[in-house]
Formats: C-alpha cells, sequence, structure tokens
C-alpha cells in the first residue's frame, strides 16, 4: 500500500538541490530510479529521493518542500502504486518510520511499518483481529489511507486512533469516526493529511489458532497471486450494489471480457487472476496503462460498469487519473 501528498507548484531560479542537499545532509539522493522502491518494479527516476526514518525529520522534510514549493509525495511500502516511466519531477520521501509497541490489548505503530510486520506482532503477542491482513503488501500509513482490507474485513474496523501531520504544519489527535472510512477509501485521500502513527484495539486469543486462520489465509493468497512478478495487487475496485448489500468481484467481470489474454511487452494479466497486471520483467507503466483502458472500455461496453482503479498511478508532477 502508498501515502501521499502532493504539492502541484514548481519551485524556479534557486539551485533547489543544493538548498535541500545543505538541508538534508548527504542521504539526499538525485535522479533516483524509483522501480526498486514499489513492487510493481515500475518507475523512473524522481529528481530528488529522500529516506525518513523518524516522524520529526518526516515532518521536517515536508515542511521543507512546502518552503520550497517543491512537488513532493511520500511514498512508504510502495504496494498499489504504478509510477511513470518518465518519473517524478520533485521530491520523493520515503517514509521508513516502523517502530510498533504493544500495549496490553492495543497496538501502537508508525505509519512507515510494513503492515504484514504489525500483522505477525499481533501474532506474537497473542491478539487476535487482525489475521485477515496476512500477505497484503504495503505499508501501514497506506493501508489506512486506502482502508486496505481482505475477506469481508478492512484496517478501519479495528482503527481507533491515529496522530495526523498536515503539510500546514498542522498536528492532531484524531479518533476512528474523523476518518469517514468507505471501501478503499478514507477521508485522508481527501484532506492529504497523512498518519503518522495509528492505533489499534484487539482482542487477546490462541496463538495456535490465531497462526491457523494466518497460514490458511496465506495459503488461500498463494494460490491466485503472483509470487515472484511484479505487481500492485488487485487493480480495479470490486462493484458495490447501490445498498451496498451485494459485492461483484472485478475480476469477474474482466474474465469475461478476455482480460487473461491481454499481454503488451512484459505487461501482462495474471493468469490465476483477471484482475491482477504483472510485470514479466521489463514491463513499461505506459504498457500496464494501455492494458488498463483497453480493460476498462471493453467492461464498460459490455456491462455499461465503468471500473474504478484501485492503484494509484504516480505521474510526473502527482497523482493522476488512469
Amino acid at each position: 500500500m502508498s501515502l501521499a501528498k502532493t504539492e502541484l507548484k514548481k519551485t524556479q531560479g534557486e539551485d533547489v538541490f543544493a538548498i535541500l542537499k545543505q538541508k538534508l545532509g548527504p542521504e539526499l539522493k538525485e535522479n533516483e530510479i524509483l522501480a526498486p522502491y514499489t513492487t510493481f518494479r515500475i518507475g523512473g527516476p524522481a529528481d530528488y529521493f529522500y529516506i525518513a526514518k523518524t516522524p520529526e525529520r518526516l515532518m521536517e522534510v515536508i515542511m521543507l518542500a512546502v518552503e520550497l514549493r517543491l512537488n513532493y509525495f511520500l511514498l512508504a511500502g510502495g504496494s498499489n502504486i504504478l509510477i511513470n516511466d518518465k518519473g517524478f519531477r520533485g521530491l520523493i520521501i520515503r517514509n521508513e518510520c516502523d517502530q510498533i509497541e504493544v500495549l496490553g490489548e492495543k497496538i501502537v505503530a508508525q505509519s512507515g511499518a510494513v503492515l504484514q510486520a504489525v500483522v505477525d506482532t499481533a501474532y506474537e503477542n497473542s491478539l487476535t483481529g487482525f489475521e485477515f491482513a496476512t500477505g497484503i503488501k504495503g505499508s501501514l500509513g497506506g493501508a489506512v489511507y486506502g482502508n486496505a482490507g481482505a475477506f469481508g474485513h478492512a484496517v478501519g474496523e479495528i482503527l481507533t486512533g491515529a496522530v495526523l501531520f498536515a503539510s500546514t504544519g498542522e498536528l492532531k489527535v484524531v479518533d476512528r469516526e474523523y476518518f469517514d472510512f468507505v471501501y478503499r477509501g478514507s477521508r485522508l485521500k481527501q484532506t492529504g493529511e497523512i498518519a503518522l502513527s495509528v492505533s489499534f484495539q484487539l482482542e487477546k486469543g490462541n496463538k495456535s489458532e490465531i497462526k491457523q486462520k494466518m497460514d490458511e489465509i496465506m495459503e488461500l493468497r498463494n494460490t491466485k497471486h503472483p509470487h515472484e512478478e511484479g505487481s500492485a495487487g488487485s487493480f480495479f475496485k470490486n462493484i458495490k450494489s447501490e445498498d451496498g448489500t451485494k459485492v461483484t468481484p472485478a475480476g469477474i467481470l474482466l474474465e469475461q471480457v478476455g482480460a487473461k489474454k491481454m499481454r503488451i511487452g512484459d505487461a501482462e494479466v495474471f493468469y490465476k487472476h483477471a484482475n491482477i497486471i504483472v510485470n514479466l520483467g521489463k514491463a513499461q507503466a505506459s504498457q500496464v496503462l494501455t492494458i488498463v483502458r483497453t480493460l476498462r472500455e471493453k467492461v464498460k461496453e459490455k456491462f455499461a460498469i465503468q471500473l474504478e482503479p484501485e492503484v494509484l498511478y504516480l505521474g510526473e508532477y502527482g497523482l493522476e487519473a488512469v
């Protein structure tokens, strides 16, 4: 999963790299290829790239980007995102704030923590309620941003509170209701606020039973999800009826329009799952987008349904519609 905030303005006239280097030190990188930082393994170079390992540093770097009127994007686990072949014109901030703490039946974790690490921590402490997230790639912050879930459950159900940061410099502590969680979405998609840390309320459980459930989920995932190929997971959201009582998997519709036969270069619809596009080695974002747009057209023509992407597309200057 990926958490983002973008300022769509460009700094002009000054040597931005020199200023950033002076403020951030030798850890700042220039023209860093982004593909290795994503589960899709696709993406060109970022003008500037910096890894923040503490919330304080993360906030400092964001405020510096705002001060310089510089495009920036916050990247953590790198799942659920497709990055432009031309890269990103601005500053990519990689969130590696990953501390996890257990307080009785509650887990408090920083947003850069790997989601699976939080799930494993729950298991190690005999806490039940997080098993559904087993095998979901990405960071905790991205999971909260997109209300990630599986098997009928989502992170928003067990979240109890969070510390948020806005590009204005404002810090606030909020409860679950603030997020307005919906299927694969939260209020953060509208406000652009960043979760620095998140708390979850779980319950004491039987450790062996928790492990058994996790193993069952992982086994099920292994039967239909790619292991070696790059991917961003399910590309399109499932379709919910207006009253929310019925869910139609996007993969079923895609199967019926011949999705599994589609391949352009090294971008291919996964042979086990029509809603997953994989990178066979050297796929380009442009090839993936061509497949995505073709599939959307086919589904709309056959079923009069407009598929909504679950995967975010990062263009040269920020998030763009697929």
